[in-house]
């Protein structure tokens, strides 16, 4: 009996010695170069009983898989897909099991390698800011391939390597709770997860979050549900922030005329204005209003309103060149539907052309200066081109 204890102890001690062999094997292996057992020998320590909560394992095993995830040959590379993720999720796990805080406390900062006599790299601080920053673009590759569930996981591991970053090394790379938090809304919502994209829209709102998108894509998702309190009440609080932004603006106009409610909006333009006069926003949206009313002529003066007080105005100017420019093409339309006896019409028809085509051009083009759109550059060829302007027309030539 004696001897069976005595042999059951030297057991579990040869297995406990034998998993912290591991350790040390990878770091030889490593040294060798030869990847594949050092995979086989991270993979399994992490999760035996004696050292899936040792810190030195978790360096290691973290200096594993950067070796392969940032190896230049693809052979090396191919060994483990996921290599990004694990090398991420090892250094966190450093820092999660470190009792005795000697790397937490370790003046090595993320400026650089420091090698230990084994040839392992003892930087866990600038370790984990490399392995965030190749995460963060695997996160990337797999939204681009449409693998959505494997960028949330990359995303849910940035956000838990966030406490880590001791140097700010992740945030000069733009890896940041408010910018995760973003990135999971846009997974989400590509996934077509609606209550999750609801969630994460809601907690970006809450922390005031500037970026319009969020409001526009809430907007049209409630609208594709039928719900338009939610969607006016998507456009109210995007409004606060994004008083200008003709989106949120001009979906809010089409839900009033849808409603039959364009009289009631009109009023409460119009008493806005009898306040704040010189407020070009409240003069562009009331031309919009007017616009989609089809009633240009005003629509024409209080566009041009909006650009006596803000002559720069890039939204409006290509409003208004872009009104002038559907005026223009729907009288080319009537042209050629005419018949050719129709010659009167004719006449009058392409003058109205040439007219409104004028007009459209100098609005569209100061619209081109602030900003160089495509959708700016297409209608000032178009515009040139029926002009009779080859010249001008070769300048915006897509």
């Amino acid at each position: 009996m004696k001897k069976s204890i005595v042999l059951f102890f030297v057991t579990v001690t040869l297995l406990a010695n034998g998993q912290s062999m591991q350790i040390q094997n990878m770091a030889n292996y490593v040294r060798g170069k030869d990847y594949v057992k050092a995979k086989e020998s991270a993979d399994a320590a992490a999760v035996h009983e004696n050292t899936k909560e040792n810190s030195k394992m978790w360096l290691y095993r973290g200096n594993v898989y950067k070796k392969i995830y940032s190896d230049t040959s693809k052979k090396v590379r191919d060994i483990d897909q996921m290599a990004e993720e694990k090398a991420l999720e090892a250094y966190i796990n450093v820092f999660k099991y470190d009792k005795s805080g000697i790397y937490k406390d370790s003046k090595i900062d993320d400026m650089g390698s420091e090698y230990g006599d084994n040839g392992m790299d003892m930087n866990v601080k600038g370790s984990i800011v490399q392995a965030a920053a190749a995460t963060k673009r695997k996160a990337n590759f797999y939204a681009a391939n449409k693998e959505y569930d494997k960028a949330l996981y990359c995303f849910d591991l940035l956000e838990a390597a966030l406490p880590y970053d001791f140097s700010e090394g992740m945030k000069r790379q733009n890896i940041t709770k408010d910018k995760i938090l973003y990135e999971k809304f846009e997974m989400y919502k590509n996934a077509a997860n609606k209550e999750k994209t609801k969630e994460y829209a809601q907690k970006l709102i809450d922390m005031k979050y500037k970026e319009p998108k969020i409001y526009t894509d809430m907007v049209r998702l409630s609208l594709l549900d039928k719900d338009t309190v939610a969607a006016l009440s998507y456009i109210e609080k995007g409004k606060i922030l994004f008083d200008d932004n003709m989106s949120l603006i001009g979906t809010e106009i089409d839900i009033y005329i849808a409603q039959k409610k364009t009289k009631e909006l009109q009023d409460k333009l119009k008493a806005a204005i009898e306040l704040s006069p010189d407020n070009e926003v409240l003069h562009a949206v009331l031309g919009q209003v007017y616009e989609k009313s089809n009633d240009p002529d005003n629509a024409e003066k209080e566009y041009m309103k909006a650009l006596e007080i803000k002559p720069d105005y890039e939204a409006i100017n290509f409003k208004l060149g872009a009104m002038y420019f559907n005026i223009a093409a729907d009288y080319n339309k009537k042209l050629n539907d005419l018949p050719p006896t129709e010659t009167a019409k004719s006449k009058d028809y392409e003058a109205k052309i040439k007219d409104n085509f004028t007009k459209a051009v100098p609005f569209l083009e100061k619209a081109y200066e602030v900003t160089p759109d495509k959708a700016y550059k297409q209608r000032l060829y178009q515009a040139y081109t029926r002009l009779g302007n080859p010249e001008k027309a070769a300048k915006y030539k897509p």
